[in-house]
């Protein structure tokens, strides 16, 4: 009996240790990680952002990077946001080209996104695809007249919870 509740109670520490413990980013960049701070996201892509331009002026900061690629395909942009956390979200601009090949290969990878179009009277509509993988939440966004758009962030619901 004793030996039962030290495996149940060691199995329920492991899940809990992989359940809380932080995630890795799996948006395009092997090796990042959400709550990375500026420093060690620099060191992994190589650039400084200290030198890129911050869009924003709460308490979270934006960095933009250029001359970045998620395999051959070229990034137009890719925005960092840093909260208090760390590394919160990554948005990628690419070209409208690439849209399809990304969504193809998100679709294969993930499966089935959750797909939806957006109209407001005075804007054109943009068509929105999202995914929830348990550790990251991707949205891609397309809009005829703007550019196609990757965000990932960390996912605040895990589906296995519903």
């Amino acid at each position: 009996m004793l030996r039962l509740s030290l495996r149940w109670g060691l199995s329920l520490l492991i899940a809990g240790a992989l359940l809380w413990s932080p995630g890795e980013a799996m948006a395009c960049i092997p090796g990042l990680q959400w709550g990375m701070d500026s420093s060690t996201v620099e060191q992994r892509l190589e650039v400084s952002l200290e030198t890129a331009r911050s869009l924003d002026a709460d308490s979270s900061a934006i960095y933009r990077v250029s001359n970045q690629h998620i395999g051959e395909i070229p990034v137009e942009k890719l925005d960092l946001r840093f909260g208090n956390q760390g590394l919160e979200q990554l948005v990628y601009s690419l070209p409208s080209e690439s849209m399809t090949e990304v969504l193809a290969g998100l679709r294969t990878r993930y499966g089935s996104p959750v797909s939806t179009i957006i109209k407001n009277s005075d804007q054109v509509p943009q068509q929105v695809w999202i995914w929830n993988t348990e550790d990251d939440c991707i949205t891609a966004v397309r809009a005829e007249d703007q550019k196609f758009l990757l965000s990932y962030r960390p996912s605040r619901l895990r589906p296995s919870l519903l």
